[in-house]
């Protein structure tokens, strides 16, 4: 006779491992519900916690490692150097983009499209008067595309300012899950390392490929079409082009684009001047295109984002698209994320699997 023990298709072992994972899964299930309610003040609290920790790793030598005071200034730093400024940006930018909206309306409706066609007789009028531009009706689409534009963003920025209260709630959750993401977010990473099931070199080769590819979309991407965006809207506001601040934050926006960037908006900018009887104007916001913000963009950005992203331009610009299709301006950071660990992941396939 065989044993009724090794004859049976389930253990007591499967039963434990059964049960335990199934309520652990709904556990983790209605967890993930949980912190879903604050997921984007959670994500904005994590990046800037990512963003500012070299700055806090000085605070804390600084003040002896007590923790919960160099949490609590790193908090209040990011307070006064970024929300502040930036709340008070939306809501310039809120107003420029309602008051382009009803420039471009009135633009289109009062007929002056035509009064500039007819005021345009320099080489650039003759390009734009090219019969197959005209049956195209550049001039208009491109009125007709800013009103849609800004159109856009004055219903997104209108709905947040008037949901306040849950835009400032969500503000004290995110102020809240910095301080404690800073005092006690190096537990947190070496308990999730503890749970990955790799070796510990693996371990550190996909901690080490996270962080420098974090900053260098920081460094090499957002600082640099910050850069871009505020050289673009100064350049506006010097040389006469109205509505500096919107154009500006269009012009961070244009700068993660790989083809164009930021002169998909500066050179618009030349062309408005040069139909409005402005060429000396156009000429310089022309040269000040060229040299202070799409030339140091050629330069810089290979070298910030070579040095610490070891992961070649092409994917490291389709991660960077491809995440603001799929998870909208987050997916800057998310893109080029996913694409670094599938790397660190199939390096670890290989070496353990592949070559073997």
């Amino acid at each position: 006779m065989t044993n009724k023990t090794e004859d049976s298709f389930l253990t007591r072992q499967h039963i434990f491992a059964a049960i335990f994972f199934s309520f652990f899964l709904f556990l983790l299930f209605q967890m993930a519900g949980l912190l879903g309610q604050f997921a984007s003040a959670l994500i904005w609290a994590a990046l800037l916690t990512l963003a500012g920790y070299p700055l806090y790793q000085k605070i804390l030598k600084r003040l002896n490692h007590r923790r919960s005071l160099s949490a609590g200034v790193m908090t209040f730093i990011i307070a006064l150097v970024i929300v502040g400024p930036s709340i008070a940006l939306l809501t310039s930018l809120a107003s420029q983009a309602l008051s382009l909206y009803e420039w471009a309306s009135g633009i289109i409706q009062s007929g002056r499209l035509e009064e500039w066609g007819d005021a345009t007789t320099s080489s650039l009028g003759r390009i734009l008067s090219h019969p197959v531009l005209a049956g195209l009706d550049v001039k208009g689409l491109a009125l007709r595309s800013i009103g849609d534009l800004s159109s856009t963003m004055v219903a997104q920025l209108g709905s947040l300012l008037k949901n306040t209260l849950v835009f400032f709630f969500d503000l004290m959750i995110m102020f809240f899950a910095i301080f404690f993401f800073y005092r006690d977010g190096e537990a947190y990473y070496h308990f999730l390392m503890e749970l990955l099931p790799f070796t510990a070199p693996q371990k550190k080769s996909i901690s080490k490929r996270f962080t420098d590819t974090f900053r260098a979309v920081i460094n090499g991407v957002f600082v640099i079409a910050l850069l871009q965006g505020i050289m673009t809207g100064f350049g506006f506001a010097l040389f006469g082009v109205p509505f500096p601040v919107f154009w500006g934050f269009v012009a961070i926006a244009a700068a993660l684009i790989p083809l164009g960037g930021a002169a998909l908006v500066w050179l618009p900018g030349v062309l408005y001047l040069l139909l409005t009887a402005h060429p000396i104007q156009g000429f310089m916001l022309a040269a000040w295109g060229i040299f202070l913000v799409t030339l140091p963009d050629n330069f810089l950005k290979p070298l910030l984002i070579g040095k610490k992203a070891n992961i070649p331009t092409f994917f490291l610009f389709m991660g960077i698209l491809g995440g603001l299709k799929i998870y909208g301006f987050l997916g800057v950071l998310f893109g080029p994320l996913i694409v670094t660990l599938l790397t660190a992941f199939v390096e670890i396939y290989r070496e353990e699997y592949s070559s073997k």
